[in-house]
């Protein structure tokens, strides 16, 4: 049965968003992969159906305007072992996203000599918008222009609504994808943090250091990052006591000793170098 306009065509489910009676907001199609998968059509949040459709479709959101082959498709959706129907399985939860697709004139479900490729915009994609931000800003971050670099960057940090591909990593081959992402975002971080210490908003940005030092313990620059704001925010003790932290952490669960630049950033916090403290050379490893 053929839902409504405001709904999902053959099987897709209205979540939220327009009312069921009315026309829905006019905008291009929108597709979110850093979080839960998102799909916005004329302003309705909808779902391609179950667990393996949605992990169908986000890869081909991942790969958007890129042919990508059967067998990668059967890989990211049933992992190493596809049952025997996973082909014809394939095939049909296409055709039911090209139905649900339909009132989408903006996107397309494309048949390629042995595979598909979904064609969109690079703008309707979350993950597309974000690296092209943050390529903007590494490359104004480069120039030194850090106020529009930290701008450009936090923009695209907050595309970012929780864990990337959140549910759908039930194969390896999606858990490497969702691995990629989070490598993506700490070097999104770190440049941010970069061009924030630059801008003299070393208070402001604790916060965010200490989250994302909570998020990644065994990352020394983040924790370099979290010290030297500390320290220019008048906290010595407690850039002193991160430094113990990590020293004990990479000791107990690495076997390791902090690295040079970590290092060095104590030593110079322990004689209180102002000159070494407050030079771009104190941020570089």
């Amino acid at each position: 049965m053929e839902l409504s306009n405001s709904a999902w065509l053959k099987g897709g489910t209205l979540l939220a968003g327009a009312d069921r009676g009315g026309a829905a907001e006019a905008g291009p199609t929108q597709l979110n992969l850093l979080g839960p998968l998102e799909i916005l059509v004329s302003g309705v949040t909808m779902s391609p159906g179950g667990a393996k459709p949605q992990i169908l479709f986000a890869y081909l959101c991942l790969n958007v305007n890129r042919h990508v082959s059967v067998s990668n498709l059967i890989e990211a959706t049933w992992g190493e072992r596809p049952p025997s129907s996973a082909r014809k399985n394939l095939q049909l939860y296409v055709s039911r996203l090209r139905g649900q697709f339909r009132r989408a004139t903006d996107v397309h479900l494309i048949t390629t000599s042995d595979g598909y490729q979904l064609s969109a915009e690079s703008d309707q994609v979350d993950l597309e918008r974000c690296q092209r931000l943050w390529r903007l800003g590494k490359e104004r971050l480069h120039h030194g222009a850090s106020k529009e670099a930290g701008r450009l960057l936090r923009e695209a940090i907050q595309l970012w609504r929780g864990k990337p591909l959140s549910g759908l990593t039930k194969t390896l081959f999606m858990q490497g994808e969702a691995a990629k992402l989070e490598q993506f975002r700490l070097g999104l971080l770190m440049n941010y943090f970069q061009a924030q210490l630059a801008n003299g908003q070393h208070f402001e940005i604790i916060p965010e250091l200490l989250a994302a030092v909570a998020d990644h313990p065994h990352q020394e620059r983040l924790r370099a990052d979290l010290m030297l704001a500390l320290w220019r925010s008048g906290q010595r003790d407690a850039a002193l006591a991160t430094y113990r932290e990590a020293y004990q952490l990479l000791a107990d669960e690495l076997g390791i000793s902090p690295g040079r630049q970590l290092h060095a950033l104590h030593q110079a916090v322990l004689a209180d170098d102002t000159e070494g403290l407050w030079s771009d050379a104190s941020r570089r490893g």
